[in-house]
This record gives structure tokens, C-alpha cells and sequence, in this order.
């Protein structure tokens, strides 16, 4: 029984975290394209995922649900652990991959470029959003559909999920409008 609980809350942060990152795909080139008018895929893979939203989203459940009753705490708490993420990631792919996928340098009260005050605004509401209203909807959402038809879907999305990431570790998703270079001030990379 108790290994049977184990395998269906897995999956289902599995699917959270495809749902987060799909979500923040949204997200991410609704905003791209009201800013500048144009469709930009900006994140380090191919597909419609972000997975830095995928883990967010996943962090925020294990870490705030047991707040869901308090959202103003949600809040705060959202602002802080997204904070968090986006600099850790934001740190780690311009480490490894010398390539910025966001920049707040011209924003005011940021770090490094990596997050800002109003990227952290952006995740107190999300986060409260996310854990307060949509996680329960997409929980009751998964939790009806069929067992064999939740195991189907996460595998095609897992195995498309892993021949993304190994296409984007070959040839990352970089170039005009999507990526900064660390080799020039913060301008972006011109095709």
C-alpha cells in the first residue's frame, strides 16, 4: 500500500513539473512576444518546456503546501524560494554554458543581472496561484485520469523531455533574442 502511495505521488510531482515548465513556456513568449512583438522560444531546450519554471513549481509544492491556508506566508515564502531558483540557475548555466537567458541589470534591486525585485513580485503571485488555486485543480485533474493512460503520457514526455536535453547539451538553444553572450557587456547575440 504504502509503495503504491510512493509511485502515484511521483508521478504526479512528474507531472507538476511538466505542467510548471509547460506553463512557463506560456509564460515566458506571451511576455517576449507583448514586449517585442515577436514568437521567441527562450529557454535552453527546444520544446515547449522551461524547466527552471518545472522546478519551481515542483519546489513550491513541497516546500508551501502545507501553507495553502495562508497565502499572504505563501507569498513571501514564493518570493524568497523562486528567488533562490533563478539565481542558482541563472549562476549555473552562464558557469557552465557561458550563455545568460535573462538579464536584470537594468532593472532596480537586482543581483548580478540574475533576479530582481520584480522577478521576485512575479513569483510571490505565482506562487500563491500555483499553490493555492492551480495545483489543486491539476491535482484533482490528474488524479482522474486512468492509471495506464497518466503512464503513457509521462513516458512520451519524459523520453521527448531527454532527446531535448541531449540535443540542447549538443547545440544549445542560443542566438538572437534568446540568449546573452558573457563574452560582450550584456548585449544580445546577434545571429
Amino acid at each position: 500500500m504504502r509503495k503504491d502511495y510512493l509511485i502515484k505521488s511521483i508521478t504526479q510531482y512528474i507531472f507538476f513539473f511538466f505542467l510548471g515548465a509547460f506553463l512557463g513556456y506560456l509564460w515566458e513568449v506571451l511576455l517576449f512576444y507583448v514586449q517585442d512583438g515577436v514568437f521567441c522560444n527562450r529557454g535552453f531546450l527546444y520544446g515547449p518546456w522551461l524547466p527552471v519554471y518545472g522546478v519551481g513549481a515542483v519546489l513550491m509544492l513541497l516546500i508551501l503546501r502545507r501553507f495553502q491556508k495562508h497565502p499572504v506566508k505563501v507569498f513571501f515564502l514564493a518570493v524568497l524560494l523562486g528567488s533562490f531558483v533563478e539565481l542558482f540557475i541563472g549562476w549555473f548555466l552562464a558557469q557552465v554554458f557561458h550563455l545568460r537567458y535573462w538579464d536584470y541589470h537594468d532593472y532596480p534591486l537586482q543581483l548580478g543581472g540574475y533576479i530582481c525585485l520584480y522577478s521576485a513580485l512575479g513569483f510571490g503571485i505565482a506562487g500563491v496561484l500555483w499553490v493555492c488555486v492551480f495545483a489543486r485543480i491539476a491535482s484533482h485533474l490528474w488524479k482522474k485520469m486512468p492509471v495506464p493512460l497518466q503512464r503513457i503520457f509521462l513516458t512520451l514526455l519524459i523520453l521527448a523531455f531527454l532527446f531535448d536535453c541531449a540535443a540542447a547539451l549538443i547545440f544549445p538553444n542560443a542566438g538572437h533574442n534568446i540568449t546573452f553572450s558573457l563574452f560582450q557587456t550584456y548585449q544580445p547575440v546577434t545571429c
